[in-house]
């Protein structure tokens, strides 16, 4: 017997679209979730880069490490636990022979579900805080 093809979904056809929808849905978050997140890296990264260099300015003018963390805190204010470490400062009569060094590291953590969602897929390392750094190098100017 021939049935003439019917124009709606049938029951068969709702159901592989339910399994078709299931199978895509986790990597189309995990591609949604990364783009929300890596914005977010990327502009703190940026960030970290601009204090920094604020910080960096201050060593090569020869300031207390202690200014010089405070200008770097204040170079990024959105950004809680921001490190500052005075690697090379420039003491009074160093010249521009000397290089004066600032690091910076914050502790970059997602606000997205997106290590639920990798490890769905089997990647169970994506979604961890990531230590993200920004290091600044100046002659000294004292």
């Amino acid at each position: 017997m021939n049935r003439p093809p019917s124009r709606g979904r049938t029951v068969r056809d709702r159901g592989a679209v339910a399994v078709e929808f299931a199978i895509v849905v986790p990597v189309l978050l995990l591609i949604v979730f990364g783009i929300i997140d890596f914005g977010r890296a990327i502009n703190a990264q940026i960030v970290l880069t601009g204090a920094a260099r604020e910080g960096v300015r201050l060593a090569a003018l020869g300031y207390s490490s202690a200014e010089v963390q405070a200008r770097v805190a204040a170079a990024a204010p959105d950004l809680t636990g921001v490190t500052a470490t005075v690697v090379a400062s420039c003491p009074p009569g160093a010249g521009p022979a000397a290089d004066a060094q600032v690091d910076v590291s914050y502790s970059f953590t997602f606000i997205t579900p997106i290590g639920a969602v990798a490890s769905l897929i089997g990647d169970a390392s994506l979604g961890a805080p990531m230590v993200l750094t920004a290091q600044g190098v100046m002659p000294c100017e004292t």
